[in-house]
């Protein structure tokens, strides 16, 4: 299928769907929902029509109709063993099913996400920016999910000597427990100009990255600014959190909000939005007084 030139951000949906229509309407059936369930939850492998029947209630050719359908979708795969046809779910399919419905997934919460910040700032004029660092990638990842959601800005800050994996893990390690500061481009962060403050960072041996303590200390027009943190991490934070929070308060920010995402939040194909609703139940500049206007909305 050509694409359609009709969106300035191809998301490929207009070549997903009819893809998927097909999957959606092979599973709009009872029966073949519970075998799809019988046959994920089988360890045996060796599931037939009349072993089907049997556990489902239903004669032998309704399953086998049933079969013929989600096997035309590639759904089910067999196998014959003599006179046995035995049935399995079909992997490949099914994981090609679940990244197609993943990414309709995502832009559909991405467009949720946008009407959820225009219902909640319809009444205030907010600018924000997402001031990060990230080293593997998952906190970019976050960042840019809230930038899609929200049109907010973004600062990433990025190590003017990188760290490789062997370097992150002993310099980065030893410099962040001695909350120590990164050169970092940019050198200077201009924040006098936003309502917001959003900053994320990574947590090394249960504090910030260096890189972040540099970020905090480059910020220029931050007194008096309302900050929202947020840290990724594989379990706990540690001390992350209000060693940041310090830092800012430090420098006049004050931070309304103090985030943990842990690698199961991060893994969520909505993680993004799912941490700017957060950051909007927060009501971050609630008693502030800013935003009295309808123009210019940016959270």
């Amino acid at each position: 299928m050509e694409p359609c030139n009709k969106c300035e951000v191809c998301d490929k949906l207009c070549e997903i769907v009819p893809e998927i229509a097909g999957t959606f309407k092979s599973l709009g059936d009872l029966t073949r929902l519970q075998i799809i369930y019988h046959l994920a939850t089988d360890t045996s492998g060796t599931l037939g029509v009349s072993d089907l029947a049997e556990r489902l209630g239903v004669s032998q050719p309704a399953v086998s109709q049933h079969l013929k359908v989600l096997r035309a979708e590639g759904l089910v795969d067999s196998r014959r063993e003599g006179f046995y046809i035995y049935y399995t779910i079909n992997r490949e399919r099914m994981v090609q099913f679940r990244e197609h419905f993943d990414l309709m997934y995502t832009s559909v919460m991405e467009k949720c996400n946008r009407e959820l910040v225009r219902k909640s700032t319809r009444d205030r004029g907010i600018k924000a920016c997402v001031i990060f660092y990230s080293f593997s990638g998952t906190t970019r990842t976050i960042a840019e999910g809230i930038r899609n959601a929200g049109g907010c800005d973004l600062i990433e800050v990025k190590t003017k000597t990188p760290y490789s994996s062997f370097t992150a893990y002993t310099t980065g390690v030893l410099r962040s427990r001695k909350k120590a500061c990164d050169a970092i481009e940019p050198e200077e962060i201009d924040v006098s100009g936003y309502d917001l403050l959003i900053i994320g960072t990574p947590v090394w041996a249960w504090r910030p990255a260096p890189a972040i303590n540099a970020a905090v200390k480059a910020m220029r027009g931050c007194e008096g600014k309302t900050a929202v943190i947020f840290v990724t991490c594989c379990n706990q934070p540690g001390e992350a959190l209000p060693v940041l929070s310090k830092a800012l308060s430090d420098r006049g920010v004050s931070v309304a909000a103090a985030i943990s995402l842990c690698a199961e939040d991060t893994k969520k194909s909505d993680a993004g939005g799912e941490l700017l609703r957060r950051i909007i139940a927060a009501d971050p500049l609630k008693g502030t007084g800013e935003g009295t206007t309808t123009q210019g909305v940016k959270v």
